[in-house]
């Protein structure tokens, strides 16, 4: 026969999960039977019999032994150090020293459950919209700001305005009486949208680098007259070097035998230009077998 192993998970409190933390703690406290009479929601009377009480008492105890096996070592320490003895093995006095600590209604857990939302700054809009998500948690745990629409116009102020703006203008306008968290998952979805828009922007753009890059290289297509890039062959100095400005610098990529800086007079017919494209002048012409001084 096959051995059945039963494993139990236990989910730690920490400074910073307790909402998830007491969904995960009142399901237990519902298996064992006794959630109601932990939170608060539930109370004994004298019209309940003895018998009634001893099962109440030793069902709390067993609620406060699962509530610390759920706790990490920094809540440990706040219950060795804050709960009375009294009150040791009491799971319903352990479970308010909890919920005044994390959600509490005074002033205080109610001042920092509304800093925690507004302190909030945007990085990118998966951890914006989870850790946006939790402060709301706390602040109605804590009794804050009720109304959905206050919350939804102090969120949208807390995104970056140059990349929102669409997205504010659409919620103002269309998404008013919707809920909060609502108005979190539109911004989940307009990330999916956006990053579609952004990725079909930089397809565009790519191809049009690729674009500008061919038509460059085909620009730098080597001159078949002087075997140099940069120029078409009907601009090329060397086949047409009165096409040369008249400068001294063009006049140093030029041929010897061709001077741009003199005056090109078109009644002047001294020069010649021969087979190869190649011009000169009348002065340069040398037969065979004469001797020249």
């Amino acid at each position: 026969m096959s051995e059945i192993v039963t494993q139990t998970t236990r989910f730690l409190l920490t400074t910073t999960n307790y909402t998830v933390w007491k969904l995960s703690i009142e399901a237990k406290l519902h298996d064992l039977g006794f959630r109601e009479y932990v939170i608060g929601t539930w109370d004994l009377t004298d019209k309940n019999s003895a018998d009634d009480h001893a099962k109440a008492a030793k069902l709390n105890g067993k609620a406060y032994s699962l509530i610390i096996q759920n706790l990490d070592s920094d809540n440990l320490a706040l219950v060795s150090t804050t709960l009375p003895e009294k009150d040791q093995f009491n799971g319903r006095a352990l479970w308010t020293l909890l919920k005044d600590k994390y959600a509490g209604t005074n002033f205080i857990n109610r001042s920092v459950a509304l800093d925690n939302f507004l302190d909030i700054e945007y990085k990118d809009i998966p951890s914006f919209c989870s850790a946006i998500r939790l402060a709301n948690q706390k602040m109605v745990l804590a009794g804050v700001l009720d109304d959905d629409q206050v919350k939804m116009m102090l969120m949208l102020r807390q995104l970056p305005q140059h990349q929102f703006k669409s997205f504010r203008d659409i919620v103002t306008m269309t998404c008013a009486e919707e809920s909060f968290e609502d108005i979190v998952k539109k911004l989940e979805t307009y990330k999916v949208t956006s990053m579609k828009n952004e990725g079909s922007i930089n397809t565009q753009s790519t191809l049009h680098t690729q674009a500008q890059v061919n038509t460059k290289s085909s620009n730098l297509k080597t001159c078949i007259h002087c075997d140099k890039p940069g120029h078409q062959p009907a601009n090329c100095w060397v086949k047409y070097p009165e096409k040369a400005p008249k400068t001294a610098a063009a006049h140093i990529t030029m041929q010897d035998n061709f001077n741009q800086l003199d005056t090109n007079d078109p009644t002047d017919f001294s020069y010649f230009r021969t087979a190869d494209g190649v011009r000169h002048h009348i002065n340069e012409i040398r037969y065979k077998g004469v001797n020249y001084h």
